[in-house]
């Protein structure tokens, strides 16, 4: 799969919307949910972030809808692609049943959150596959994002998006605490808006109350 087919289809449906957090807030319609809420305890806190994320993963998505798993990694002089590598293509091999490497594309990129302070030598690493959502370890994988900064196991590393072209939709756990799901158009995100209101951010919620009041 050339990764140029990735980008066609951002552009497309999402203008080129650039993959970083908060990408809720670039969003053309978004919503943002709260996950751990006020639980402290890190295994019922992890549990809680799980069990969000996979009722809202599939009130969105379906099994047989075509999607990228993107995986972003940071790399610098100390910490050359060569350090990591072997352990991301061990995680598409753990969350994408039946995945062959030939099907992961690699592009490298300017470091997405460089700021005037960040040294040249960063560099943003993307790892993309296009594949059918039936294959992906969904309950796994969400469940390892949730884990990494709990100190639980397994975890996962890497900023990860899931992105649906069949239905034009970006799911984005980005930790324990939210989560950003993200569409082409008001409607598709109208269920889960109206059946999961109690779990949207509150932070959030004004901006959010705004796209689906119209």
């Amino acid at each position: 799969m050339n990764e140029s087919h990735l980008d066609h289809f951002l552009r497309r449906y999402f203008k080129g919307l650039p993959l970083k957090s908060p990408i809720f807030y670039n969003a053309p319609v978004g919503i943002r949910f709260e996950m751990g809420g006020e639980v402290c305890v890190a295994k019922a806190r992890a549990e809680k972030v799980k069990s969000r994320a996979m009722a809202l993963f599939n009130a969105v998505n379906h099994r047989d809808d075509l999607i990228y798993f993107v995986l972003f990694m940071d790399s610098w002089d100390e910490h050359p692609v060569t350090f990591f590598e072997k352990e991301v293509y061990k995680t598409f091999k753990n969350y994408v049943n039946g995945i062959h490497m030939s099907e992961v594309s690699k592009q490298e990129q300017e470091y997405r959150y460089k700021g005037p302070d960040d040294a040249d030598d960063i560099v943003t690493v993307r790892y993309c596959a296009r594949v059918k959502l039936k294959n992906l370890n969904v309950s796994n994988l969400l469940e390892a994002i949730a884990n990494r900064s709990l100190g639980l196991d397994p975890i996962i590393d890497g900023d990860i998006y899931i992105i649906n072209e069949t239905n034009k939709t970006i799911f984005h756990l980005y930790d324990d605490r939210g989560l950003d799901i993200i569409a082409d158009k008001v409607e598709t995100l109208r269920g889960i808006y109206e059946q999961y209101n109690d779990w949207i951010l509150d932070h959030d919620r004004k901006k959010v109350d705004e796209w689906f009041m119209v």
